[in-house]
């Protein structure tokens, strides 16, 4: 043969330009060529491995599945150097002329990151350029191209194909295109092509473009002259649009926000933007106009560095008409502002800021989409020092308050800690232990409106200081701690009515004792095996009783009575009341205990107090009381698994056969949040009985419901209802909610109702159109949160 013609039979290995080919080749597929590169590896759930199904929801057809391929003992391809060798296989070689060589039937070919397949590749030697007829495949890690023709540079790696497809597995990403442009497998350029993660022959939502980039080095997508269609129809046009294709963040226009303004008619429609302007800051502008309202802007910012994060919200309206209509005297700008600070400032030293400011009462529940305030009467901002080391900790608490209902009197308005100084110390020097805990407050509020004459002026400072000692004693069976502490308070005031003393100090022993066993045995219950303890306790407090009738209150208040207090010195939270006591409780809890999890399944208690002096220390008639005994007080709580909650707590008097206080909750989820049921009911005797009953459950594996019922048993009316339905596919899925609820239900005449839709499209590996969605969920449902959290991180949502 001459020189330069020389054929090579099936299945020889060679050389291509200077570069050494291998022994053999990796696994074949089957001579017909797929329609495109995502019929090429898609795979039906039926043929699925158990690993791979794991990743799978239940309502899709099925999935990617990226092959192994390469030569055997070839380098790897996860590896772009520029020296790297061709190495190729095919049926036969012919090399037309010096500069040409043509490899047909079954050409497999690898260099660097690329693994190609095709019918035919002729390669040109002097410009090192690859034409492939027939192409099968073109593969790199996590990327399939598929085209009639294609164009590959050995030098720069680039790859050009005509009418060509493409898959990107870890998005689930497929789409066509004329044309499609990759350099180094990292940089995607489509020309007139489409994008969808829906499955192959199913487009139910896509964009079309006349060029789409996707950057899978900086983790983004950019789409010119995009429209956003719905099973081929056009719904949405943007000029430019950028979109992630991972989870780094990326500057861009957010998914639209779409809802219903609570003015009674018309819709709210926004679109954000995201602004990623360092590594350890950005921002998010989100403009929305609600129909019969105006412009609400609202501005998010957050800095995070290894020592501090920061938060700053902003809403602002300069004229909300429906404000205007309903305040007259009032020029309809409306603005909020929440501000949040950590900063470590060392391993033990710690700073946190919480600064809250609304310009009216009714801006949250009108306006708030962002800011996270949470809607009080008293909105609380606070600046935080600690000191936490070596036993000691220490806390500087300085804190405010905005007070935006103008209808509470100012003698019911709190005061401010201006500042309120907190220091702790505890050491054990075996066998006692010592404790101690000083606290210094100044309290402040205005007094411009209150009358001198009823000691409402007041303010000053108090020290409390309680120094502590105990003598812990312990077994494997049980324990014995006698302890006394004493509780020191001085007050400096002023501003005191006339008679009243400013300079005032008060201190009480307290003596208790807290005593308890441990019984347990192992017992086996429906094939599983537990150990059941059996643990009773008695504690009994002392404290004389001390008139403090003249001591003013500033920030103090009388628990409520609950299992929980059962067990404590006190009746009174806050410093200017100390309780007198004589009491003993008894009290006894059982747990079972997964003895190959150590996981608690149940745990019942119950227990009462009895006292042997009346209670004569009190803040007006509270904290009073003559009885020899309190209620019974328990709690059962059950969680046979990670996935039921059941929880029972409340108060029995026995002598009056009837219960003062009940509340019942029920939480359940199956293993994959697809089925939540919750249950509550709460009653106060002679005050309040509630019911509320949350629900999601699936009538299909694409759709499912959710609904809530809050009903007040006591008046007979809603609370508040939810009503929703929810359809899931593998790449898109709707939700859309209806809700009702009582603006004031503590006004059981004049409350009026107020109704929401809210909605929410969301796109698989885009982003979310709909309007606070997840806000409201989270506070209608219990782990509708964790079921979102679930999913995206299992599904790569």
């Amino acid at each position: 043969m001459k020189e330069g013609r020389k054929r090579l039979r099936a299945g020889y290995c060679y050389m291509l330009a200077g570069v050494v080919g291998v022994a053999s080749t990796g696994s074949s597929r089957a001579d017909s060529a797929p329609q495109s590169a995502a019929t090429l590896d898609w795979r039906m759930r039926e043929f699925l491995t158990p690993q791979q199904m794991t990743t799978l929801e239940p309502q899709c057809r099925g999935t990617y599945v990226e092959p192994e391929y390469g030569f055997v003992n070839a380098p790897s391809t996860a590896s772009t150097s520029d020296n790297e060798a061709l190495r190729a296989h095919s049926d036969s070689l012919v090399s037309p002329s010096e500069s040409a060589m043509r490899l047909q039937g079954n050409v497999k070919a690898q260099q660097g990151a690329w693994w190609l397949e095709a019918d035919q590749v002729e390669l040109d030697r002097q410009t090192n350029v690859v034409d492939l007829q027939g192409l099968k495949a073109a593969r790199a890690p996590g990327l399939l191209l598929h085209g009639d023709t294609a164009r590959y540079n050995l030098d720069s790696k680039d790859f050009t194909l005509s009418d060509a497809s493409y898959l990107i597995h870890q998005r689930h990403a497929r789409g066509d295109a004329e044309r499609i442009s990759s350099a180094d497998a990292q940089l995607v350029r489509i020309e007139d092509g489409s994008y969808t993660t829906c499955d192959p022959m199913h487009n139910d939502w896509s964009i079309a473009a006349s060029e789409i980039i996707l950057d899978r080095e900086q983790g983004e997508g950019t789409a010119k002259h995009m429209t956003l269609r719905v099973k081929d129809v056009p719904v949405m046009y943007f000029p430019y649009l950028r979109f992630p294709i991972d989870d780094r963040r990326k500057s861009g226009f957010l998914y639209p926000t779409i809802g219903t303004s609570n003015t009674g008619r018309g819709m709210s429609f926004g679109i954000p933007y995201y602004f990623n302007l360092a590594p350890d800051y950005d921002a998010t502008y989100s403009p929305l106009y609600m129909h019969g309202r105006g412009l609400l802007s609202e501005l998010e910012g957050r800095w995070l560095t290894e020592d501090t994060y920061s938060e700053l919200r902003l809403g602002y309206i300069a004229h909300d008409s429906e404000f205007s209509k309903e305040n007259p005297d009032e020029s309809g700008r409306r603005w909020a502002l929440d501000f949040t600070n950590r900063y470590d400032v060392s391993e033990n030293w710690r700073s946190t800021i919480d600064y809250n400011v609304v310009s009216d009462k009714d801006y949250l529940n009108d306006l708030n989409r962002t800011l996270e305030i949470q809607q009080e009467t008293h909105i609380k901002r606070s600046w935080d020092v600690t000191y936490l080391g070596g036993g000691y900790s220490f806390k500087s608490h300085v804190q405010g308050y905005q007070t935006v209902d103008d209808d509470i009197v100012d003698n019911d308005r709190p005061y401010m800690l201006l500042p309120q100084l907190s220091f702790g110390w505890g050491r054990d020097f075996d066998p006692v232990a010592f404790g101690l805990e000083s606290e210094f407050t100044y309290f402040w509020r205005d007094d411009e409106n209150l009358d001198p004459a009823k000691d409402q002026q007041v303010v000053g400072a108090r020290w409390r200081t309680q120094p502590s000692l105990k003598l812990p004693l312990s077994t494997t069976w049980g324990y014995l701690t006698p302890k006394l502490r004493l509780d020191h308070t001085d007050y400096q005031l002023e501003q005191r009515a006339t008679g009243l003393d400013e300079s005032i100090s008060r201190t009480v022993p307290f003596y208790s004792l807290d005593a308890g066993m441990y019984f347990d045995r192992t017992l086996t219950l429906f094939g599983d095996e537990y150990n059941q303890s059996l643990e009773p306790r008695l504690f009994y407090v002392y404290s004389p009783e001390q008139d403090q009738d003249d001591i003013p209150d500033f920030d103090t208040s009388v628990a409520t009575f609950s299992y929980s207090q059962l067990y404590k010195e006190d009746r009174f939270v806050g410093g200017d009341r100390v309780g007198d006591n004589n009491r003993l409780t008894l009290g006894v809890t059982s747990r079972f205990n997964d003895r190959a999890t150590g996981a608690e399944r149940l745990r019942a208690s119950v227990g009462q107090i009895f006292y042997y002096e009346d209670q004569q220390v009190g803040l007006g008639t509270e904290g009073l009381s003559d009885e020899s005994e309190s209620p019974w007080a328990g709690e059962l709580v059950w969680r046979p698994n990670d996935r039921f909650d059941f929880k029972v707590e409340g108060l029995w008097d026995w002598q009056e056969r009837q219960t003062e206080k009940g509340a019942t909750t029920l939480a359940f989820h199956d293993p994959e949040y697809r089925k939540l049921l919750n249950l509550s009911h709460r009653y106060t005797h002679n005050d309040l009985e509630q019911s509320d009953v949350s629900v999601l459950f699936p009538v299909t594996d694409s759709v499912s419901v959710l609904g809530r019922w809050f009903f007040d048993l006591v008046n007979h009316r809603t609370i508040g209802t939810m009503a929703g339905v929810e359809y899931n596919d593998c790449c898109w899925r709707f939700q859309v909610i209806a809700r009702s609820f009582l603006k004031d239900a503590d006004d059981t005449e004049n409350s009026e109702m107020d109704h929401g839709v809210f909605l929410r499209f969301q796109l698989r590996g885009l982003g979310n159109i709909g309007s606070r969605f997840e806000d409201v969920m989270a506070k209608e449902m219990r782990n509708f949160n964790e079921r979102e959290t679930y999913r995206t991180e299992r599904y790569q949502w």
